[in-house]
């Protein structure tokens, strides 16, 4: 009897010992089922997690507004070079007087934009160098710009599409000169202001895409310059009807 009693007492211990061990077993539900205890640190790595997520998605978007910016740039500053050429070619006081204030339109809009652009490419400049009687584009390397994640990948694309869109610029800045200088006196007049009718019909369509991927006071810029273009484009037709009615009239 001693000895059954003392088996029994060793065997409560021992299950004392290892109820104190054991883990603590997850309470049943209200429905009855038994439900594993939230981990408290998941919490806090999900939050983490999207703030950083919403972060990269914001450096990414300010990315992209900016390489908007960049080639808008672009797009005035070869506005700007074809209108000074239009100038030193014509006879034309009217078409001198217009193609001056489109200037200073073209000059103000840079002006504005740049506040939106990337460093690398604020203030950038159209190159197209005369070499052997014909005008050459000057070559450069895409600067690697490092991505908004941290992985230079997309900030070489980006850098890569600038590029791309400055020699394509440059490309049609040559070709509108070389076309242009086959024409003189009014059929250059007529060209002209042809060319430059289908430049801002062209750029429209590139402001009205860009204002709709872009936000907030970039979009807002851009929704301006629709405007200005708008009024440059009527002014140019206004000048070709009103030329094309003196020839008329000479004949």
């Amino acid at each position: 009897m001693v000895r059954y009693t003392s088996a029994v007492a060793a065997l409560l211990a021992a299950s004392s010992v290892s109820a104190q061990q054991a883990p603590a077993r997850p309470q049943p539900a209200a429905g009855g089922s038994v439900q594993n205890a939230p981990r408290n640190d998941v919490p806090a790595q999900d939050a983490r997690g999207r703030q950083v997520q919403g972060e990269r998605h914001a450096q990414a978007g300010d990315r992209f507004d900016s390489h908007v910016a960049d080639c808008l740039i672009l797009g005035n500053q070869e506005e700007i070079a074809l209108l000074k050429f239009g100038m030193e070619r014509t006879k034309t006081k009217d078409i001198k007087d217009l193609a001056q204030s489109m200037i200073k339109d073209h000059e103000a809009a840079i002006s504005k934009l740049r506040q939106f652009a990337s460093p690398e490419n604020a203030n950038s400049e159209l190159t197209a160098d005369q070499t052997n009687g014909r005008n050459k584009v000057a070559t450069r390397e895409a600067r690697k710009v490092p991505a908004a994640d941290g992985s230079p990948m997309h900030g070489d694309v980006l850098a890569k599409l600038h590029q791309l869109d400055r020699r394509a610029h440059e490309e049609c800045l040559i070709l509108n000169r070389e076309e242009l200088t086959k024409y003189e006196g009014h059929h250059f007049d007529e060209a002209f202001l042809g060319q430059q009718l289908g430049a801002h019909i062209g750029m429209l369509a590139k402001l009205k895409a860009a204002q709709e991927e872009t936000s907030g006071e970039l979009s807002a810029l851009i929704g301006k310059a629709q405007e200005t273009t708008k009024n440059h484009k009527q002014h140019l037709e206004k000048l070709m009807n009103d030329l094309s009615k003196e020839e008329h009239a000479k004949k």
